[in-house]
């Protein structure tokens, strides 16, 4: 869904999953903001929006208007065939870039592994009778067309199509902790957090140690080695400002994140 929101407002595929890959782990790093867990939905929508106009401000990528991705991974070999699909799937994405921002979010949220109306509304936070209405009004301006080929390209390229968008969403979690960390009452001692592929890796005081996260222990890194814990801190700005380090249960020192 959050891909779905992201592409809606962007129009482009790969400028959504950036959006939603960002979105993810900003709502990782502010879990702690949010005060009821039922208001989730509503809450990670307005971080996915932001997320989408810091990519529209970056302008970092070129973006791929809704026409063009006709011709997005196509597998068909027959040139005729081809040429008819483009045009369909051309006519499709023109249609629907016609429609509003309101219409067309719930059209792309409908499509994707078709959400139900209750769940859109959630997190769209609006009334499900509203979700209903623009819905309504969306399907009967593209009545006239077919939506299949607009929602086997939608999910040809949505990210959870496999695992490598939760690992990419994975790894920019771990990529807050990286860093170097010197300890307030031993500034000799400086501790190195790195990552190599999708290990953690603490090095200081001529040790290196792999580190690992356990369920339910957020904002905590464990080594494997022995029994110790890393208690991270976070600033207002939910960045890592400090981590706390304990060893067999004990405060050992607390140690600052240098910039």
């Amino acid at each position: 869904m959050a891909y779905a929101c992201a592409y809606a407002v962007l129009g482009d595929f790969h400028l959504a999953e950036n959006a939603a890959q960002e979105a993810f782990i900003s709502a990782w790093q502010r879990l702690d903001q949010l005060h009821q867990p039922e208001a989730f939905p509503g809450w990670f929508r307005r971080i996915v929006l932001t997320a989408c106009n810091r990519l529209t401000r970056r302008k970092r990528h070129q973006t791929i208007a809704l026409d063009e991705g006709a011709h997005l991974h196509t597998q068909l070999t027959d040139p005729q065939t081809s040429v008819e699909k483009d045009e369909l799937t051309r006519a499709v994405f023109a249609a629907i870039k016609k429609l509003t921002l309101n219409e067309r979010m719930v059209v792309v949220l409908f499509y994707l592994k078709e959400q139900s109306q209750s769940e859109i509304s959630a997190f769209l936070d609006v009334p499900l009778t509203t979700v209903a209405k623009r819905l309504y009004s969306a399907k009967a301006r593209l009545r006239a067309m077919t939506m299949d080929s607009f929602k086997n390209d939608f999910t040809i390229n949505r990210p959870s199509r496999d695992k490598s968008f939760a690992e990419k969403v994975k790894a920019g979690i771990y990529d807050e902790y990286v860093g170097r960390y010197r300890f307030e009452l031993r500034p000799d001692l400086v501790v190195t957090i790195k990552r190599e592929g999708d290990k953690l890796l603490s090095e200081g005081g001529g040790q290196t140690n792999e580190l690992f996260a356990r369920d339910g222990a957020e904002g905590e890194l464990f080594p494997k080695e022995f029994d110790g814990r890393g208690e991270f801190v976070r600033n207002k700005r939910g960045r890592i400002s400090h981590v706390i380090y304990y060893e067999f249960g004990q405060e050992m020192g607390r140690a600052k994140k240098l910039r």
